[in-house]
């Protein structure tokens, strides 16, 4: 993971709806920085430019934020939480917090599946991806890029849970050990026949006291004539 990618980023001195969407229509895009005991400070920065950056170098990238002018104008920084439109997807506002490159964080890595589990292959059986990010512990120089899973030998009915990943000795998993990542699961056409199976079950259910209401009626009939 790159180290060395810079940010420009300008002084924001109004905030809210208004002066949000004001920079946006000029291209740029409303953000913070925070944390590492330092004040917090509004500012934009360029939304291409931060598009590319997510791109080409990941969510988890060391950025040094130049905010305005002077020596501490560089920030060492990593973007916390990114906020997108509801519909249209795009980004609305970055969050950027500050880190020491030798004090540990906490932050999310991808999950990905590596192979095709002989369930799927041979049996015709699903993969459910169950977990698409993890929480891990580490310096930031040591954030992995992702965490990648073998998935090649499951077979149908097998789980793959947290406690069985390996990220490294210098990573540590925060998020529950008992979670599922991954599962196999037996064939859909299998899971459809049951539906229908259920389906049909219910449906003779609920034509059976319409039957028995007939035969009663024809019953309740019948003496009638016989009466009469």
């Amino acid at each position: 993971m790159a180290d060395d990618v810079v940010l420009q980023a300008g002084l924001r001195q109004q905030s809210g709806k208004q002066a949000a969407k004001h920079l946006r229509q000029q291209g740029y895009l409303p953000a913070v920085v925070y944390g590492d005991k330092g004040p917090t400070v509004l500012c934009s920065v360029d939304r291409k430019h931060l598009e590319d950056i997510l791109h080409t170098q990941g969510r988890n990238t060391i950025i040094s934020l130049v905010v305005g002018d002077g020596k501490d104008a560089s920030q060492t920084t990593i973007i916390k939480e990114i906020q997108h439109h509801p519909i249209r997807g795009g980004i609305l506002h970055v969050d950027f917090h500050r880190i020491s490159l030798t004090e540990k964080i906490v932050v999310e890595v991808s999950v990905v599946g590596v192979g095709v589990p002989a369930g799927v292959r041979d049996e015709g059986g699903i993969l459910e991806h169950m977990l698409h990010a993890l929480e891990v512990e580490c310096l930031p120089t040591r954030i992995p890029e992702r965490v990648e899973v073998d998935v090649a030998g499951m077979d149908i009915g097998d789980t793959i849970h947290v406690s069985d990943l390996s990220v490294g000795d210098d990573v540590r998993i925060v998020t529950e050990g008992d979670r599922s990542v991954f599962v196999v699961v037996p064939p859909t056409v299998i899971r459809e026949e049951e539906e229908e199976e259920g389906v049909a079950l219910e449906e003779e259910e609920m034509q059976e006291p319409e039957v028995i209401e007939r035969g009663r009626r024809g019953e309740e009939e019948a003496e009638e004539g016989e009466s009469g």
